[in-house]
């Protein structure tokens, strides 16, 4: 049996190998014996003795590979081709953490996909409504739960790297746990949406996007608080500035295809412009709040101002001020 387990989601693709060896270890192996792991700088040789081998007093021996067909250069894919023809004594795990239509076209992946005992288990990087429905269903499995906009708020902050969604529910549950027993009701409350707001510092770009909302909404209290714990957290102006002359340029390019087509839709400016939905759907929301020439008008103002802070006549700090002055008015 050959199982392929890939994506670049690689917290999901070590869940799906980890549940492999464990469902493995309790039918078949208890003892541990038959089960072994190689990395992609493997010898060869061993590698395939330990596929071949009998298993030791059990029925079955599995051998997990890491990134064996992201590593091998094409010249070196013969030697592997054996692989597909797998000994039915023996469950063969290729894992693999390259991006799972990057790894889907490699010539050793769908050479060695077409054999006759192959099961495939792709894990791309989750988002939208998929990534809400596993992060409601993990916070479940960590005995909590959450309300709906407060699973989207929480989406929102931290994307589909579910390495830190992970570490964020646990957090998020035992704030919860800890509220419900200082509450003299009792009982579990959801985690809301103030608690994610509270408890969640949102990613670099989550934040640009906030701030960004705070400016076109014309909200400049809160665009001003914003700005200042973003430096406060040590994000140097520099890294501000360029934040927001990639999204004004992004606001610009999803204002012109408004212009053109005002019910253009996000999945359509994502495949466009090459940017994340979430990503899309936030530009779209906000680009409705400006027009193009100001736009354009503001891109003028951030080129001169990036001059003017190479050639060091213009402070990065005051440069992101008169921007978000400029955009907020």
């Amino acid at each position: 049996m050959l199982i392929l387990v890939y994506g670049d989601d690689t917290f999901r693709v070590q869940e799906k190998v980890k549940e492999l060896q464990v469902a493995f270890q309790r039918k078949f192996d208890p003892t541990g014996l038959n089960f072994g792991v190689f990395g992609s700088d493997a010898k060869p040789g061993d590698m395939l003795q330990a596929v071949g081998s009998l298993p030791f007093m059990s029925q079955k021996r599995m051998v997990v590979v890491r990134d064996l067909i992201s590593s091998t250069k094409k010249d070196g894919e013969q030697m592997w081709l054996s692989l597909s023809k797998t000994p039915e004594s023996s469950i063969l795990v290729l894992w693999e953490t390259m991006e799972a239509k990057a790894i889907e076209k490699k010539p050793l992946f769908q050479t060695l996909s077409k054999g006759a005992d192959v099961h495939a288990y792709p894990f791309p990087v989750l988002e939208g409504s998929s990534l809400v429905k596993w992060t409601t269903d993990r916070v479940k499995a960590r005995g909590g739960t959450i309300t709906q906009d407060a699973a989207r708020e929480l989406c929102e902050r931290v994307g589909g790297d579910l390495w830190q969604m992970d570490n964020e529910i646990g957090k998020l549950v035992a704030y919860a746990r800890r509220g419900a027993g200082l509450s003299a009701s009792g009982g579990n409350p959801p985690i809301a949406k103030i608690d994610v707001e509270e408890l969640v510092r949102a990613s670099f770009e989550g934040e640009i996007f906030a701030l960004v909302d705070a400016v076109s909404r014309k909200q400049a209290e809160l665009a001003v608080k914003l700005l200042r714990q973003e430096r406060w957290s040590g994000t140097s102006d520099f890294s501000i500035f360029g934040m927001l002359t990639r999204q004004v340029r992004i606001l610009i390019a999803v204002r012109s295809m408004l212009d053109e087509d005002p019910r253009v839709t996000s999945q359509r400016l994502a495949q466009e412009m090459g940017v994340h939905p979430f990503v899309a759907q936030k530009a779209l929301d906000q680009a409705r709040k400006y027009l193009l020439d100001d736009l354009l008008a503001t891109h003028d103002i951030l080129f001169k101002y990036d001059a003017g802070m190479k050639s060091g006549y213009l402070d990065a700090e005051l440069a992101v001020d008169l921007v978000v002055a400029r955009l907020v008015r």
